[in-house]
């Protein structure tokens, strides 16, 4: 019985301690399993994240040649293909290291074409205008909801930034970055032609390179790129370069770090040799597991530090600045701690850059980083946005504390800094927002800082601002004039107003059809502030129809006149253009031969053969073409020839300045001989004075428009004046 029991409790200790054994060395592989799972979904997530931010530096990379003044001019305004060759093709081959590049026009239709450093055919380039037409699309919707730039250049409330868009691709088996970027002035020197500016879209080859640079910059081993969307192999990570939300253009697969199993093939041997010091054995896995944590640990500090950090300055980058900023608008929300978000830009960095290179340009980047840190506290956040770009969050900060900081970097930044190129001045402009109230986002605080920002630069630069009210006064102005002007179109709330136009002998032989819009609320609202709203939000095509149907239906009280009517240039874009007119014409029962078109010189750039047809058939139809605001454009004498124009129209601008200045009256001369060289018709608008009438007349223009021949009236105060005119005529008969 004893021994029973003896055998009974020996068996029980043995199995106990092979369970204990069997618990003790599974522990450790399970362990190590578990560490090496969270270790990789860990790195997967900073690789992945690394991976978005290196693909949007690449991205990028096209921004200094597409927001240049020099781009717009000759990239939009009138194509230059050496240009585009010279600042587009080879500069992104040679300096960005790009692959390709294609010029699209304002109308998305390619211009110039890069390959390998190589100009080619535009139309041979489909695939890759094939491949970036998501992307243009999304830049022409935010190039929409932008609004036209002049405008907003004129009003100060916006700063130029960026419009781009990227995502990878494939193109011929293999995977790109691929990204479109709005061709749009820096300064507002040159702006484009018209509310559609040009696109350049570039694409880099995810080769063997683009594999060295991730797997040095995040020590990946055996990485490698696979096209489209493929699963990790077992011991294998991957992160997913998406084309976009729905789809995957290529996988980088590597073999991830496994801390877990490092450990455990250090820890097995001691274990097995120390099965039965179990006190010994605990210590030493304690020790090794603290270990292997801490080098996890580092580890990923290091990789996140990668993942939300400026590779250049050292600084926070975007992210962690976005971050930061929810942050400190949840302590605003809990704490009520306001703070103070400062935008600086670099005034001259551009021509630094472009006089010494890119080395003097990231020196110069590494500098001011430097100084602005020193400006700031400790608490402070200073984050790089990119480029020349920096922000920063000031904690606790009221105006006087914000104000005083931005003084000592603009203070900092206006002295001489020393490159090794030698001493460059460059200076700096700041927006500054107060953030009292916790509602703001991340995204609202910035756009305030950059507007502030904006006018900093529009006030001379060199300068702080801050953000007031009255900077969104005029977008939300803009917001609601839209949308009344949609319903007034729709109730057909806008009517025409009438001006004379007169010959030599003071009898009136045309009106102009000018549209106006008395609004319920604001009173009488110039055409110049709610035409480019329709121009924006596609409402144009409505306003010209409704000021066509009206001319044409007012023009029977006015016999023996010629109406002219203004058409857009979206109107004779349309294809359908003639027809429509023809119809309306027939439907209202007037003559083609009483109506004049006026369009402006901006409408015949690029020589489309579109338009060029829309006008001849226009023409044939018995409307008389006549060129607006002659003068202010790119006037040419090819267009007056190659295009079926019957009469131009000198603009105000130079008739305001006949008689104030000497060459005044030999410009309005020259442009008189042009006309009548080419067999036009001449007259001029703005005419206020007796004196501008009289040199006109001697120039060899007596038909004119202005206010000294009458001003803008209804319908029937026209028909009115036209029936007095014609009574003396009758009596005389």
């Amino acid at each position: 019985m004893k021994n029973s029991l003896q055998r009974f409790l020996m068996w029980f200790a043995c199995l106990l301690g092979a369970a204990g054994g069997m618990v003790l060395l599974a522990a450790p592989f399970y362990s190590a399993v578990q560490t090496d799972l969270t270790a990789q979904a860990r790195e997967e997530t900073v690789v992945s994240n690394g991976v978005a931010h290196y693909l949007s530096e690449i991205a990028r990379k096209s921004v200094a040649q597409t927001v240049w003044d020099d781009a717009v001019a000759h990239l939009d305004v009138k194509f230059d293909p050496e240009w585009a060759h010279q600042h587009i093709g080879i500069y992104f081959a040679q300096t960005e290291g790009l692959d390709a590049a294609l010029v699209l026009d304002r109308d998305d239709a390619p211009v110039y074409a890069m390959r390998a450093g190589r100009a080619e055919d535009p139309g041979a380039a489909r695939t890759l205008a094939e491949a970036s037409a998501a992307l243009v699309r999304a830049v022409r919707a935010e190039e929409e909801r932008r609004g036209p730039l002049r405008e907003a250049l004129l009003r100060g409330d916006t700063r130029m930034r960026p419009v781009l868009a990227s995502h990878v691709a494939t193109l011929d088996g293999e995977p790109y970055a691929i990204a479109a970027s709005l061709v749009q002035p820096a300064f507002g020197a040159v702006m484009p032609a018209t509310s559609r500016s040009a696109i350049v879209v570039t694409a880099k080859r995810l080769d063997g390179d683009f594999v060295r640079a991730l797997s040095e910059k995040f020590l990946l081993a055996d990485a490698e790129l696979v096209q489209g969307l493929a699963d990790a192999p077992q011991g294998r990570a991957r992160a997913l370069l998406r084309h976009d939300r729905q789809s995957v253009s290529a996988t980088l697969l590597w073999t991830p770090a496994k801390p877990g199993a490092e450990f455990l093939n250090k820890t097995l041997p001691p274990t097995l040799m120390l099965l039965g010091s179990l006190a010994g054995l605990a210590a030493i896995l304690y020790r090794r597991g603290k270990l292997a944590t801490q080098n996890l640990i580092s580890s990923e500090a290091r990789a996140s530090h990668l993942a939300y950090h400026d590779t250049l300055t050292g600084l926070p980058n975007r992210a962690m600045l976005s971050e930061n900023l929810a942050r400190s608008i949840a302590e605003l929300q809990r704490d009520g701690r306001p703070f103070a978000v400062l935008c600086v830009d670099l005034d001259h960095f551009k021509e630094v850059n472009d006089a010494f290179g890119h080395l003097a340009g990231d020196e110069l980047i590494r500098a001011v980083a430097r100084c602005i840190q020193t400006a700031c506290r400790d608490s402070d956040l200073v984050a790089r946005l990119g480029g020349d770009e920096f922000a920063i969050i000031q904690a606790g900060a009221g105006a006087d504390c914000a104000g005083a900081l931005a003084g000592r970097i603009v203070s900092v930044l206006s002295q001489p800094i020393e490159l090794q190129v030698g001493r460059v001045f460059i200076g700096a402009s700041i927006g500054v927002t107060l953030v009292a109230e916790g509602d703001d986002t991340p995204q609202e605080c910035l756009r305030r800082a950059d507007l502030a920002l904006y006018r900093a630069k529009a006030g001379g630069r060199g300068r702080f601002v801050f953000f007031e009210e009255e900077m969104d006064a005029t977008v939300k102005t803009r917001a609601a004039l839209q949308s009344d002007l949609r319903e007034a179109l729709a109730r057909g709330e806008l009517e025409l107003h009438y001006q004379p136009q007169l010959d030599g002998r003071n009898e009136i032989v045309g009106l102009e059809a000018l549209v106006r819009w008395n609004h319920k609320t604001r009173g009488s609202v110039s055409p110049s502030a709610f035409v480019p709203i329709a121009e924006e939000t596609g409402l144009i095509e409505a306003l010209g129809m409704f000021t066509l149907r009206r001319a044409f239906e007012d023009s029977k009280n006015f016999p023996g006149v010629k109406i002219a009517v203004n058409v857009s240039a979206a109107q004779l874009r349309r294809k359908d253009f003639a027809d429509q007119l023809q119809a309306l014409v027939e439907e209202c029962a007037v003559s083609p031969e009483n109506f004049e078109l006026e369009i402006t010189e901006g409408l015949l750039l690029g020589d489309d053969p579109h338009t060029h047809e829309a006008l001849q058939r226009l023409r044939s139809l018995g409307f008389t073409i006549a060129l607006d605001d002659f003068g202010t454009g790119y006037s040419s004498l090819s267009y007056l020839q190659r295009y079926p124009i019957d009469k131009i129209k000198i603009d105000r601008s130079f008739i305001a300045r006949l008689g104030a200045e000497p060459r005044a009256d030999a410009v309005v001369t020259a442009m008189v001989r042009l006309a009548r060289a080419l067999g036009l018709s001449v007259i001029a608008e703005g005419v206020e004075t007796e004196a501008q009438r009289l040199s006109l007349t001697v120039a060899g223009c007596p038909d004119v428009q202005g206010f000294l021949t009458g001003r803008p009236m209804r319908a029937e105060a026209a028909a009115v004046l036209l029936a007095e005119a014609e009574a003396p005529l009758r009596a005389t008969g």
